[in-house]
């Protein structure tokens, strides 16, 4: 018999300050937080402190996403946050995030407000996970890795949505349903967002020209990366690498 609510609020209202939280260590691929309605985090789990260079497993609780990653990722996540904590939630963001300290990576991210017995947004939780391994053990990724790895390699080439759907064994229509289904995006979304993901780290770690980086991650041409880059990022690449370039 299904518990009535009132007895679902009680257990829950005896729970101590750890309520199992702890049992998110055990997910060596998945990162799992906690955040305040200021973006300070509350809780964060031990793969999180590793992946940051964070001994202590309390380090990451009381600071933000500004004290210990670089602008130019922490941005990106603090404005996805006061979209959570304005009421949305987000699904599957596919974004990069530091797999080890000054070594960034593919991830998707879930964030749910979390609100008081009142109903008012007091904070948010949120879930990334390593693509690669998700892609490994998880339905709908399961079938899209060898897409995953194919434009990981590929990315700066021409990427035909025909040849991936051959890559996941689908026809054209059933792979880009099953693609936005898992990501949120369509696949020419996707890559697109990945080359920007990669300007961004060359932006930043080279002298290169934004022409040369623009031909390096698969646009057509410098105008094509900067109409791309600045629709994504909200800034052009130039005052992108003029406000994160010593970050």
């Amino acid at each position: 018999m299904k518990p009535p609510p009132s007895s679902v609020r009680k257990f829950f209202a005896q729970l101590g300050p750890e309520c199992g939280l702890r049992l998110f260590d055990a997910l060596s691929d998945t990162r799992f937080f906690i955040k305040d309605a200021h973006g300070v985090y509350m809780h964060a789990s031990r793969v999180m402190h590793l992946a940051h260079g964070i001994a202590d497993p309390s380090g990451v609780v009381g600071r933000t996403d500004h004290d210990f990653i670089p602008a130019y990722l922490a941005d990106h996540y603090t404005r996805d946050d006061r979209q959570v904590l304005a009421g949305e939630e987000i699904w599957g963001r596919v974004e990069m995030v530091m797999r080890h300290p000054g070594c960034p990576d593919w991830y998707s991210t879930s964030k749910i407000p979390l609100r008081d017995q009142r109903g008012r947004i007091v904070g948010l939780a949120g879930v990334s996970r390593d693509l690669r391994q998700a892609a490994k053990f998880a339905t709908p990724f399961a079938e899209l890795s060898p897409v995953l790895d194919f434009i990981r390699e590929q990315f700066a080439k021409p990427v035909e949505v025909d040849a991936l759907a051959k890559l996941a064994g689908m026809s054209a229509r059933s792979f880009q349903r099953h693609f936005k289904k898992a990501f949120h995006l369509a696949p020419t979304a996707y890559v697109r967002q990945f080359r920007v993901g990669k300007a961004c780290q060359m932006l930043i770690e080279t002298d290169e020209t934004i022409t040369a980086i623009a031909q390096e991650v698969g646009f057509c041409d410098h105008s094509h990366l900067v109409r791309e880059f600045t629709r994504l990022m909200r800034l052009s690449p130039g005052a992108y690498r003029k406000r994160y370039r010593g970050g």
